[in-house]
């Protein structure tokens, strides 16, 4: 897409949606600058393909583009384009091959070491997602679902026997009370030999959690399992997810910023160093926000997690803090321009948040100016002014049937404190936490307290640090009377004018 001799935002939306009653109103087919038999074969057959032949990379590049499928039908309902979808999904399907324990996944290199060879959660995710988008698009329509039906339980199956249940068996799977996570396997391959596992925990971060982005790929595919066989546990399991992304989400001055990566389990943490296995902070490529946000608004399409409070400040952390306020050269900024980066758009670190198209007309104004005349006639174009364009922006959810009640997180502002976080939120008497922090800066006095189930009273003093990160052990007594706690309390670090809270038990 070409972004010279752009038109007015206000113009090309407008026209849009005049484009659009036209074509309505007289029944005109609407006609793709591509067919799908050509998008199969642009897709079946990508040149990265052959440095990329087989693992997390291939999944990568195989996945890049797979929506377009089910978005060329939403527009034209022409199920020829679904025809072509089905032959990609089983071009892919294909290509998964057995590990030593019997269970599919699309095995190659390790992304962070190709000596080693093994099926990736967020490669498996990714390409069953979109597969699975197709088959939540059939189910909710009789005359597909007589059509396709067969293809979207074999489909399903797949995904729940060689994703969830395969890693559930491999141990991935972890549960802390009412959040859950995955965390990377520790056996792999050899390249090239399946039929045994060689190497264990010795290979780069091995056993640990992963980041928040592949934790909801896995998050989506149990949502779309869901809208497809109804089965609890997979809603179940989504919402674990999710409710874990969103407790680590901070609050500043009415919009959000979260953290590429936190940890999740004492295996996340190294005592003796007093440090994280891996860094903690905002994420400075653009695609990486963008690509998290997209998965908000899935779990909050969904029913699950999200509310409508917690849409508007993702968009007020859009446009309020990383837009330059441009409307005819939009640029956009990461959203850690509040810690020290350049003024908003200087340097376009961000993108915009195209997820947020339901919900904004300031986003959707933003998009369409992205088009120039040469584009009228694109998939893309069309895309938006016959599917998203076609009603105003609202906060209505597109899945979820049921009234909707997300669990409650009680969010606090802070600017100061970039991590907070109690591992694990529930313990045994004679158990410990492990209490651990990060902040922007070190001038200031931390505290670290606890606090009442409620918030209302302070019942003890566990740390003040000026350092920026803290970490320690915490065995659920009062560090003074010695006294055991036992119910339901809150940790709360303070910086400053702000303070954060983790909510933790002690059984």
């Amino acid at each position: 897409m070409k972004h010279t001799k752009t038109i007015g935002f206000r113009i090309i939306f407008a026209f849009a949606i005049l484009f659009w009653q036209t074509i309505t109103a007289y029944g005109q087919e609407v006609k793709l600058d591509i067919t799908p038999d050509e998008l199969y074969g642009r897709m079946a057959n990508n040149p990265s393909f052959k440095e990329n032949f087989a693992g997390e990379g291939f999944c990568w590049h195989a996945r890049s583009g797979m929506d377009q499928f089910v978005d060329n039908y939403e527009v034209t309902k022409n199920t020829a384009w679904l025809d072509a979808g089905v032959r990609y999904y089983d071009f892919l399907i294909g290509k998964m091959e057995a590990g030593p324990d019997g269970y599919k996944g699309w095995v190659g290199p390790y992304m962070y070491d190709n000596k080693y060879w093994i099926d990736s959660h967020v490669g498996d995710a990714i390409l069953l997602n979109g597969i699975l988008d197709f088959g939540v698009l059939v189910w909710a329509d009789k005359d597909l679902k007589s059509k396709y039906g067969d293809k979207v339980k074999a489909y399903t199956e797949i995904a729940k026997k060689h994703l969830i249940e395969k890693n559930d068996k491999r141990g991935t799977w972890r549960e802390d009370g009412a959040i859950g996570g995955y965390v990377s396997y520790e056996k792999y391959m050899e390249p090239g030999n399946l039929k045994e596992w060689k190497y264990g925990s010795e290979v780069i971060k091995s056993g640990m959690s992963h980041p928040f982005n592949k934790q909801m790929d896995m998050g989506q595919v149990c949502l779309r399992i869901y809208q497809i066989t109804g089965e609890k546990f997979y809603r179940d399991r989504a919402e674990k997810i999710f409710l874990r992304t969103k407790r680590q989400l901070q609050l500043t001055e009415n919009h959000y910023e979260w953290n590429y990566w936190e940890p999740f389990g004492p295996w996340d943490i190294n005592l003796e160093k007093n440090e994280t296995r891996h860094w903690v902070g905002i994420n400075p490529s653009a695609g990486y926000q963008s690509r998290e946000v997209a998965q908000m608004v899935d779990a909050y399409h969904s029913g699950i997690v999200f509310d409508e409070t917690d849409i508007k400040r993702l968009i007020n952390t859009h446009l309020d803090v990383m837009w330059n306020k441009d409307k005819e050269n939009p640029r956009f900024t990461n959203s850690y321009i509040a810690h020290g980066a350049d003024k908003p758009g200087e340097k376009p670190t961000g993108t915009l948040w195209t997820s947020l198209l339901d919900f904004d007309q300031r986003v959707r104004d933003l998009y369409a100016a992205r088009f120039n005349e040469e584009d009228l006639q694109s998939a893309a174009y069309l895309r938006f002014t016959n599917g998203v364009a076609k009603n105003p922006p609202s906060f209505n959810r597109k899945y979820a049937k049921e009234p909707v009640k997300v669990p409650v997180v009680n969010f606090s502002d802070s600017k100061d404190i970039r991590m907070a976080v109690v591992i694990p939120g529930i313990i045994k008497k004679g158990d410990k936490f492990i209490v651990a922090n990060s902040s922007w800066k070190s001038d200031d006095e931390m505290e670290v307290s606890l606090y009442s189930a409620d918030g209302k009273e302070k019942l003890a003093s566990l740390l003040k640090s000026e350092k920026q990160m803290n970490i320690f052990e915490w065995d659920g007594k009062d560090p003074v009377k010695k006294n055991q706690y036992k119910g339901d309390y809150r940790i709360r670090w303070t910086l400053g004018q702000g303070y954060r809270e983790f909510p933790v038990t002690i059984k």
